[in-house]
């Protein structure tokens, strides 16, 4: 016998003396007046935790490796990696991706192709304000052998999953759609600047954008600067490059 069901029949026993009134006990109806409300607070809990799972986006690391792992065709085309990136919204999943064949000291066929033009492309429309990623459809044929992506993807992926611990939504200054436009010029300048054939110039400034590209994904005004950063110190690199080349060739 519990506590509670012994001090129930003490009161009882006690009532059914004469001049004695029989008053139960409360806490059992106030329990039982609770029990339901805990119940509806808990499932509201649980509701509230599961749309914010829901809310949460998918980190890029496995989108690539989903990009993988469910085409395991020999080749891929821009068009399937596009589409397999997100479509038509993918600005910054797209630009991350074209840029890791740079970020990487990995040799791929046809890199100019793979890097330069889309990251142009890509960029040229964050200038224009669009939300509609667009591709020419030449571009979105050409193909790209799976062994050279699957390594540069394998490869940078401990990076990426590291990385993503760290970012996470702020200085929403940076993420404006007047801000973007900023940043689309940004990423338009160092992809000219990797389309010149300068060597040791093109993996600074691939970070860069990759590290934009995160940031971008992320809404992370911070990632975004500090691409920017290393942007900038990149080009004055390349500067310097340049600079140092035209004054021994007597141009200057």
């Amino acid at each position: 016998m519990t506590t509670t069901e012994r001090n129930l029949s003490v009161a009882m026993t006690a009532a059914a003396l004469p001049g004695n009134i029989l008053v139960l006990p409360r806490l059992t109806a106030r329990s039982r007046r609770k029990t339901p409300a805990k119940k509806a607070t808990a499932a509201r809990s649980k509701v509230r935790s599961a749309a914010k799972a829901d809310a949460r986006p998918v980190r890029t690391s496995k989108i690539l490796r989903e990009l993988l792992e469910k085409n395991p065709d020999k080749s891929f085309t821009v068009q399937k990696i596009v589409d397999s990136l997100g479509g038509a919204s993918s600005f910054g999943t797209s630009l991350l991706a074209f840029s890791i064949p740079e970020v990487l000291p990995i040799p791929i066929p046809g890199l100019f192709t793979i890097v330069v033009i889309p990251t142009g492309i890509i960029s040229a429309q964050m200038i224009a304000g669009n939300k509609q990623l667009k591709l020419p459809k030449v571009l979105l044929k050409r193909t790209i052998h799976r062994k050279a992506l699957a390594t540069a993807i394998h490869a940078i992926l401990p990076f990426l999953e590291k990385t993503e611990k760290y970012v996470k939504p702020r200085w929403a200054w940076a993420v404006h759609p007047a801000s973007k436009r900023f940043i689309g010029a940004f990423i338009f300048l160092l992809a000219l600047a990797i389309a010149l054939p300068v060597p040791g110039t093109n993996m600074p400034l691939a970070i860069s954008i990759f590290i934009i590209a995160l940031g971008l994904i992320e809404k992370d005004g911070m990632m975004i600067t500090l691409g920017i950063l290393i942007g900038l110190t990149s080009l004055a690199l390349l500067g310097g490059i340049l600079w140092g080349a035209f004054s021994l060739l007597g141009l200057f």
